[in-house]
């Protein structure tokens, strides 16, 4: 949300005038869809626009590209850490409480944001840990499911439409592809740099798919080797 350079009222990039005290925004407004249009992929949906956009900036890097938008009333986590639902099944439901949970798959990963009365959620999956996706289809609803080694994140959809939401199932496997692609292969008659391990071993703990004493196994059997 904006604000209104002559009293400070709220406006987003759609609005002409202020609703507080009529001043004329329209350069402003102008201003603001370049800034939100900077961070539209060349390759995107035509749900993607710099409207949408602007409720997704409190989520987006700064370098941020997104390729694709969904938006829906949902997301289902499943696995470790999870929580537990009605039926004690170790997964938990998030729903937008102050509209839509909306998701932006970019060029670093797929991030959902779930607005609440109290604040927002936030979901964050980098494509170095996503192991599979898949893509339900209903005759209202679609469902975008992520599998990572900790947890599964079942993303409802309700827009853009099956075509542009199969692209954009694509471009995420697209990114698995070249996440593998791109894994660095060491030789087998050389010693991993257990600084370069430790470092993963860091990432993996904090990522929640190492418990506290796994951690501190692994991080002193690496120590001892530099």
């Amino acid at each position: 949300m904006l604000h209104c350079p002559n009293c400070g009222g709220k406006f987003n990039i759609n609005h002409r005038f202020c609703k507080s005290c009529g001043n004329d925004l329209t350069e402003f407004s102008h201003a603001a869809k370049a800034k939100y249009r900077a961070h539209i992929a060349s390759e995107h949906g035509e749900f993607v626009t710099p409207e949408k956009i602007e409720k997704l900036e409190d989520v987006l890097d700064s370098s941020e590209e997104v390729h694709y938008i969904t938006e829906g009333s949902t997301v289902d986590v499943e696995g470790s850490s999870a929580g537990n639902s009605l039926f004690g099944d170790n997964r938990s439901r998030k729903m937008g409480t102050r509209g839509y949970v909306r998701s932006a798959i970019t060029n670093k990963r797929v991030v959902v944001k779930i607005p609440q009365f109290l604040g927002n959620d936030e979901r964050s999956i980098p494509y170095r840990n996503i192991t599979s996706v898949d893509l339900d289809t209903g005759l209202i609803y679609k469902r975008i499911t992520l599998q990572t080694p900790g947890q599964t994140y079942h993303i409802e959809v309700v827009e853009p439409g099956k075509d542009e939401v199969r692209k954009a199932v694509k471009f995420v496997r697209d990114r698995l592809d070249d996440v593998q692609t791109n894994n660095v292969v060491v030789d087998s008659n050389s010693e991993p740099d257990p600084t370069q391990q430790l470092k993963n071993v860091k990432e993996l703990y904090e990522e929640g798919f190492l418990t506290e004493s796994e951690f501190e196994d692994k991080k002193q059997s690496l120590l001892d080797k530099i």
